[in-house]
């Protein structure tokens, strides 16, 4: 089973992400911030991440270096509102998703970033 870790600060954003994966027969683990996601990174590996920029606390960004740093070959997807385009491959990406999202928009881009190969080289 494909597993995927979901950072976001909204609790509401992080379950519904994890009510429209789950029915996509994935497993996700949500958790609030970036300290979180690598203790949970150190522990299990996932298939991808999908990581917030603005929350609150230790900036999306920031988490997503870390995790980056953390494995070298994990898949991040950034999830930044729609007045908000900074995604590139400096940020340790393989893709971006604009946030208000649909429910066929998520499963897609999911899907896209699982086939392909992680922004970093380990």
């Amino acid at each position: 089973m494909i597993t995927v870790l979901v950072v976001d600060g909204d609790p509401a954003v992080g379950l519904t992400i994890r009510r429209v994966l789950e029915r996509a027969r994935f497993a996700v683990i949500a958790v609030p911030d970036g300290p979180t996601a690598l203790r949970r990174l150190a522990s299990l590996k996932m298939d991808l991440v999908i990581c917030e920029i603005e929350m609150p606390g230790p900036p999306g960004e920031a988490a997503i270096a870390e995790i980056g740093r953390a494995d070298p070959a994990a898949r991040i997807l950034a999830l930044s509102h729609k007045d908000r385009a900074i995604h590139d491959a400096r940020h340790g990406t393989v893709a971006m998703l604009d946030k208000p999202f649909t429910e066929s928009e998520l499963l897609s881009v999911v899907r896209r970033s699982l086939a392909r190969p992680a922004a970093r080289t380990p």
